[in-house]
């Protein structure tokens, strides 16, 4: 796999702004060291990689690339990555994809990384695999890391129609005595989707849990 490697190392390189890299840096929080690549031409990029790709490439020589990415220091090499991963189909998921899953939502953690993952990874696999999930749940709401508590909390948030409005209550009631930031702000953004198609069940959770604040503000945005 280290030719492919390198090939996205090459091709990061070909496309960095060095002017950018404190901006980025400093957007971030410092929490991670920037190439300076902006995100279309890295999605550019990606795109003419995975099109070089062999056909026969198997699900574990992907995985190993993925988490050797994900291993790498600058962001970029990190969203590469899951840029890559957001176009696999839901057909392709397979149940031992959960471990790999778990590495990069327990690694280089952080909003702009959680929630890709949360949305368009997890979410297809709870979708492939809808028993599986009680049980990953259950390990994820009690973990001590509010990434894990969050991606509970967003992995629904494009089923529209097909969201399990019980479970999500269910992950909302567990999750609103956290104060943590980025927890409050997913309760909210959850309910501000389901908003845009049931409002008036928006308006029951809000009331029923006693959200306030962020929360609050966030679920009721759109909300007549």
């Amino acid at each position: 796999m280290r030719q492919y490697i390198e090939d996205v190392a090459q091709r990061l390189e070909k496309v960095r702004d060095h002017s950018l890299v404190q901006g980025m840096e400093n957007y971030m929080k410092n929490n991670f060291t920037f190439l300076g690549v902006r995100s279309t031409p890295r999605r550019n990029e990606m795109k003419e990689w995975k099109n070089s790709l062999p056909a026969e490439l198997s699900r574990s020589e992907a995985w190993e690339i993925v988490l050797e990415l994900w291993q790498k220091e600058e962001r970029e090499y990190h969203h590469f990555a899951l840029d890559w991963m957001m176009t696999w189909s839901i057909k392709s998921y397979e149940k031992e994809d959960i471990h790999g899953i778990y590495f990069i939502l327990s690694n280089q953690s952080w909003w702009d990384t959680i929630d890709g993952i949360a949305v368009h990874i997890v979410g297809k696999y709870a979708k492939k695999f809808p028993e599986e999930m009680p049980r990953i749940i259950s390990e994820w709401m009690s973990h001590r890391s509010f990434w894990l508590n969050r991606t509970c909390l967003l992995y629904q948030l494009k089923y529209k129609e097909q969201t399990n409005l019980g479970l999500q209550q269910s992950y909302i009631h567990a999750l609103k005595w956290n104060k943590e930031f980025f927890i409050q702000k997913a309760i909210g953004w959850s309910l501000r989707e389901i908003s845009k198609w049931n409002p008036t069940w928006v308006k029951e959770v809000v009331l029923q849990e006693e959200l306030k604040g962020l929360a609050y503000r966030e679920a009721m945005k759109y909300v007549p």
